[in-house]
This record gives structure tokens, C-alpha cells and sequence, in this order.
């Protein structure tokens, strides 16, 4: 897919020639190939039931990044939707700040920090800016925790209805946000299979409303290619040697493979890092074989148990293609992990410490780390976090 994005834009394809420009992209099946324009209703591939990817516009000259657009919409020339159908909260270019990791130098990019308060922001304002330029009135997504309130929150300021479905065994802490911001949340018994089959029906009864899977839909991951778009800006533009990321659904992961299709110089060496407890991308890394659907165990980074992710075929893609590898950690190492961060003042949920987790056991085990600057995304606030969990963990 990285050899069929090569067109450049320049500083004066903006608004109606945005607008003309979507015509550009095009919606591509990971696993079959089958074709889709931009704005069709599908949300995953009506030939097989893959997930899609995207073709489009990606090569980003320096020229045409646009400092005067807010936020993340300064990359405005790569992303598949024009900047008139948004409605930002400042989302984007957080902080690159330097740290140490069992006393090795890395960089911590801090997505905590978006408006909601998590790296899901990036892909919910783009996404929902698609959906409000195609005349959706009502989106109804699937999820109990970040995801949840960045749809939620971009929808409220686009002036967009929506609906949550969430596992009944959900904490209730977990969905205040996304009923502060006005959404309706739809308890729903069974595990998340159950939860995003109630949300897909629900979609297809109602014709004013779209599944907005931030799951399945490549125009939520197109928003969050930006955060390693920043980070090669934030370092003189030059990308980093690797990048450790937490991963479940795939979304970081994959952005950061999209991001590097955009931008001039080799590939990091993505390192996906899940929970040794629901870790389908790494047992496929490590037996050069597809991704298998397994039944997650139980974690404290409950951001990445993503049992059967989506997207396999981009996943496995993004760490291939990049000399990259995959870290499955242990709870111990997870818990290690958070009290390093926390004891640098960088105060994350636990799901956000599996990069750094992943980071620490790799040096442990003398895996060898490529030369040069290691950045490690952390993706959601501890604020996140349930009170009782961190006190519990700090004894």
C-alpha cells in the first residue's frame, strides 16, 4: 500500500480545491483489494468483511505544512478531510519532552495531554470532521473507555448526536466523560464481540446514523498518523531510530507506519508492545505467521485487550516493513513501568505505560535497539484512571 501513495501537495490546495481534492482517496481492502470511494457508507469491506485501508495524497513536502491551521490541521495536505468540515478542540502537537528509562535516554511524546485526554482524539477529530462533511446527523460507536470519550466529545462540538455502547461490566467511572458530553451510553451484556454486534445493528436500523468504529474506519487512523508527523517536526525534521507503542486496536501503530509514508528518510523501527495477557499481534511477529484471534486474559492496560483486532494484515505490516518487533509484558513489568513514569511527573493510565514497559524489557533481555533517538508514545492521562486501581498499585 506505501508504494501507491506518492502524489504532493503544496500550500495552494487548500479549501475548495481541499474539497475538489477528496476525490483523491480512495478506500482499499486490506485483505481482498476490493475498492470504495471516500464517502461511501461502508465501514468495512462489503466484498469479505476486511478492514480497509486508504490511498491518497501522502507525500508531505515541508512547503506544505500549514503553521496557520490549528493543531494537527497543519498536515491539512495529507489528511483526507478539509479543514472547513472541522470543528477543532486544539488537538495536537503535544509535547516531545525528554526522560529515562532503567536509566536509558528516551523521548516521551505526551498524547495524555489532547482535549479528552488521549491519543484517540487525533483519529475522533478527523473522523468525525468526514462524517459531519457527508451530512451524518447520529453516530453510534463502540467502546467503554477512550475511544468513547473522544467521539463523544468531538461529536459534541461538531453538533453531532451520539450513541455509545459499552460492556455492561464496564466501570460507570469510565463512561462520565462520554455522558458529560452529551452522549447516550447503552449497556450491553456479553464481551466486546456482543458489544460491537448491538452497536452495528444498531447503525444498520437507523439511516440518519453511521457506525463510527474507531476500529475499523482508515479515516480515524489517518487523524492519528499526526502524532508521529509532530514528532519528526519537534525533532529538526528527522524521525527517530524507533518508536515504542502500545497496542490493541492497532490505531497508533499503524498511524506511525502511515506517517512514515509521508516523510522523507528510512523508517523508525515501530515496536508494537502488548500485555503478555492478550498479545495476538506478538505471538504472530514471533512465528512469521497471520494474526490469530485469541481470548484476552485479564490486564491492567484494558486499552489494549483487543483480543481480535481489526486490522492484522496492517498491523503486521507496520512492524515488517519498518525492521520493527513486538514486546509481550507482563503485568509486573507493566506495573514497573507506571511507577517509573509517575516518578518522572508524567502521571499515566496504565494502558499508556506498555510502550515504556516494552521499552524496559527489551533492554533487560539485550534486545538490540537501533541508534540514535527513541521516542515512546504515551497515550492516555492517569486521570483516566480509576483512583482506587492507582492507590492500589502505590500500596
Amino acid at each position: 500500500m506505501r508504494a501507491a501513495l506518492s502524489s504532493i501537495m503544496t500550500p495552494n490546495n487548500r479549501d475548495t480545491q481541499e474539497e475538489a481534492g477528496m476525490s483523491d482517496w480512495r478506500m482499499v481492502c486490506e485483505a481482498c483489494g476490493h475498492e470504495e470511494p471516500l464517502d461511501t457508507a461502508a465501514w468495512r469491506c462489503p466484498a469479505c468483511g476486511g478492514a480497509f485501508g486508504i490511498t491518497g495524497p501522502d507525500r508531505l513536502a515541508p512547503a506544505a505544512i500549514d503553521p496557520d491551521a490549528p493543531g494537527l490541521w497543519r498536515y491539512r495536505a495529507i489528511l483526507p478531510v478539509p479543514l472547513e468540515a472541522a470543528r477543532p478542540l486544539g488537538e495536537g502537537m503535544t509535547p516531545l519532552v525528554p526522560g529515562t528509562l532503567l536509566g536509558r535516554r528516551v523521548l516521551f511524546k505526551l498524547d495524555g495531554l489532547l482535549p479528552t485526554g488521549s491519543f484517540k482524539d487525533r483519529g475522533a477529530a478527523v473522523l468525525v470532521a468526514h462524517l459531519r462533511r457527508l451530512g451524518r446527523q447520529r453516530i453510534i460507536v463502540d467502546s467503554s473507555g477512550n475511544a468513547a470519550a473522544a467521539m463523544a466529545g468531538y461529536s459534541a462540538a461538531a453538533g453531532l448526536a451520539c450513541t455509545v455502547y459499552a460492556p455492561a461490566s464496564a466501570s460507570p467511572g469510565k463512561l462520565v466523560q462520554s455522558r458529560a458530553y452529551g452522549a447516550t451510553v447503552v449497556p450491553v451484556e456479553g464481551n466486546r464481540e456482543a458489544v460491537a454486534a448491538a452497536a452495528q445493528q444498531a447503525a444498520a436500523d437507523d439511516p440518519s446514523a453511521f457506525y463510527a468504529s474507531h476500529n475499523w474506519h482508515p479515516v480515524f487512523v489517518e487523524g492519528v498518523k499526526t502524532w508521529l508527523l509532530e514528532v519528526w517536526e519537534q525533532l529538526g525534521q528527522q524521525l527517530p531510530a524507533a518508536c515504542f507503542i502500545p497496542t490493541g486496536g492497532g490505531s497508533a501503530l499503524i498511524g506511525a507506519w502511515r506517517a512514515t509514508t509521508a516523510l522523507p528518510g528510512p523508517a523508525p523501527a515501530l515496536v508494537a508492545a502488548q500485555p503478555a495477557a492478550c498479545a495476538p499481534l506478538v505471538a504472530a511477529v514471533q512465528a512469521s505467521t497471520e494474526v490469530t484471534p485469541i481470548t484476552p486474559g485479564d490486564t491492567i492496560a484494558e486499552g489494549t485487550r483487543i483480543g481480535a483486532p481489526a486490522r492484522p494484515r496492517q498491523m503486521l505490516a507496520a512492524v515488517r516493513e519498518t525492521g520493527g518487533w513486538a514486546e509481550a509484558v507482563p503485568e509486573e513489568e507493566i506495573v514497573a513501568a507506571l511507577r517509573e513514569l509517575w516518578g518522572q511527573g508524567l502521571y499515566v493510565e496504565p494502558t499508556a505505560a506498555v510502550g515504556a514497559a516494552a521499552f524496559r524489557q527489551a533492554v533487560r533481555r539485550g534486545h538490540p535497539i537501533p541508534e540514535g533517538e527513541v521516542v515512546v508514545l504515551l497515550t492516555g492521562s492517569g486521570l483516566k484512571a480509576a483512583p482506587d486501581m492507582v492507590a492500589a498499585l502505590l500500596g
